[in-house]
């Protein structure tokens, strides 16, 4: 009698142990956050409200953004310095007026349903969504001058987007960031790279980054396991972009597999399929 009740309590403790650590296991599951590179631009013009909506509606992480600023000092949403590719306008976007550029076409290029979307400016995202997305905004010199950091910054405190934990501001100008760090310390910033070699991630960069940068944004083409678990034991996340777009689908999958903390997905529906 006194062996089946001391073999039962064997079996309880066992079977409570392997529910904790099951519980533990699921709790401690790594999540990958869904950052729409500016916003849903496989189905909608780049940087444009369509594309920030569809991304918005299905419910990305993030909405990735990118800062221009005009001749007259206003924030708009335009990866390229010029306004060829996007739009039917020409040269660079520093030429232009806010209202110069109002006028252009930013959606024909992409498809005629699409014809006589505006550029946006920052503010204008910001009051169509304002608290109801999270955004990953990337700064840039402008004119290898610091322009837009201190008028962003306003802007995000004025809209209570910082406060509200709603904003993370990466570059590729450690200046840049640097210059937001000093501006308001409460932002999480992440560091773009660009190098071509795992060899150059070296312990002095990576102590430089840790005094102002929560995370990295690393090419997939280096992006793999050894790696990303280096820059986490040195407190530091991963965000992975991919310049080829041909091999994204195949390469998102391997480098949330390896640990990502995030992926800039060119494929929305896609990534959101994969980490169900």
């Amino acid at each position: 009698m006194k062996r089946i009740f001391f073999i039962s309590i064997v079996c309880i403790f066992v079977f409570n142990l392997v529910g904790c650590s099951s519980a533990v296991a699921k709790k401690e599951k790594k999540e990958t956050l869904i950052i729409a590179h500016r916003g849903a631009d496989d189905r909608a013009p780049e940087e444009t409200m369509p594309a920030f909506r569809l991304a918005v509606n299905e419910k990305a992480d993030y909405i990735e953004l990118d800062l221009r600023e005009t001749k007259d000092n206003k924030l708009i949403l335009m990866h390229d310095p010029t306004l060829d590719r996007t739009t039917n306008g020409k040269g660079d976007v520093t030429r232009y007026s806010l209202k110069q550029i109002k006028k252009l076409d930013a959606g024909s290029w992409f498809g005629k349903k699409y014809k006589g979307q505006c550029i946006l400016t920052l503010e204008e995202l910001i009051n169509q969504y304002g608290s109801k997305t999270n955004y990953f905004i990337e700064t840039r010199r402008v004119g290898n001058e610091l322009k837009m950091e201190e008028p962003l910054i306003r802007l995000l405190n004025k809209k209570g987007l910082i406060k509200k934990k709603k904003v993370m501001i990466e570059s590729f100008s450690a200046r840049s960031l640097e210059k937001i760090h000093k501006l308001d310390r409460s932002v999480p910033l992440v560091q773009l790279t660009l190098f071509k070699n795992k060899k150059d991630f070296t312990d002095q960069k990576i102590r430089e980054w840790r005094k102002y940068a929560v995370g990295i944004g690393l090419d997939a083409k280096l992006a793999d396991k050894k790696l990303i678990q280096k820059m986490h034991q040195n407190h530091l996340k991963v965000y992975v972009f991919f310049f080829d777009s041909k091999k994204e689908k195949a390469e998102q999958k391997r480098v949330i597999e390896d640990g990502a903390d995030g992926v800039f997905t060119n494929h929305l529906t896609y990534t959101k399929a994969l980490l169900k």
